[in-house]
């Protein structure tokens, strides 16, 4: 019998135990994804078009008009004594060539300004300048052998005796002139003209092969005047061409075509400076 003090009183009784209500768990709060740095635009190669290119054509002619119009009216003053004519000044190697000199820098200042205005990098990489290093000899004296190759070809096309461009060797001081014209300052703004600007333009639009051709034809074509437009002499500058270009296709540098063809005008220079007696037996040169 349970005894009952040991009961609890009614009001005694213990409530029942409620569990309590659990707070919902809330999820963690997603992480946004970390933002990355902008990526920077990669340039399409090139950046200038070929209303560019046709620009820098323009302003060569302009700046090659402009300065043989002042050498030429400088050479009327000086030689006014001589009673020399317009002809004979306008054909002068000193008056031709020293307003070329003074023309292509600035032709060549530019260039550069208006690569600059159009890429982002600067000017020797934005034409794939790229200097070959430790090669730079070999492409130098492979323009050289080249040169002879082209010379031993040339012996059986039709290569006429008398050229419009011999009038630049009529003298001694006007042959040196334009051999030191020839294996520097020339090169250098056509390797960097054609090679350098105009090539890549062609290459994007219709590919290697046929920009190979275009720039060799472009290239025949501004040294027609001083081969008389004769049609075997243009096709020898146009296997030059073709040859310059693939070098600088092949070595992905404008720096190695311009060697190139710097040994190639040292070449012929040299062969025309021994067979003339050191320039100064120049109808040797048309025997």
């Amino acid at each position: 019998m349970t005894d009952p003090e040991q009961e609890p009183l009614e009001g005694e009784r213990s409530a029942p135990i409620i569990p309590a209500e659990s707070e919902p768990i809330s999820a963690p709060p997603l992480s946004e994804p970390p933002t990355l740095p902008p990526q920077p635009k990669r340039e399409v190669f090139p950046p200038w078009s070929g209303w560019d290119v046709a620009v820098v054509l323009g302003f060569t002619l302009a700046a090659v008009f402009l300065f043989s119009t002042v050498a030429l009216g400088v050479a009327h003053l000086l030689t006014r004594e001589q009673h020399l004519s317009w002809n004979d000044l306008a054909s002068s190697p000193v008056v031709v060539i020293g307003s070329q000199v003074a023309a292509y820098p600035v032709v060549i200042v530019f260039m550069i300004a208006m690569v600059g205005n159009k890429s982002r990098e600067p000017f020797r990489r934005a034409i794939r300048w790229n200097w070959p290093g430790a090669a730079a000899m070999g492409f130098l004296l492979g323009g050289i052998g080249f040169a002879f190759a082209v010379e031993f070809a040339s012996r059986w096309l039709p290569i006429p005796k008398s050229l419009p461009v011999d009038k630049y060797f009529s003298d001694t001081a006007g042959a040196y002139l334009m051999a030191a014209f020839g294996v520097t300052l020339a090169p250098l703004l056509e390797e960097l003209f054609f090679r350098g600007m105009l090539y890549p333009v062609l290459r994007r639009a219709y590919g290697i092969l046929a920009a190979v051709l275009l720039t060799a034809v472009a290239f025949a074509a501004i040294h027609g005047a001083q081969l008389g437009n004769a049609w075997a002499p243009l096709l020898s500058i146009f296997v030059v061409g073709i040859v310059f270009t693939l070098v600088r296709e092949r070595a992905d540098s404008v720096a190695a075509s311009f060697l190139t063809h710097c040994g190639y005008n040292l070449a012929l220079f040299s062969m025309l400076w021994i067979g003339t007696d050191h320039f100064r037996h120049m109808e040797k040169a048309l025997s």
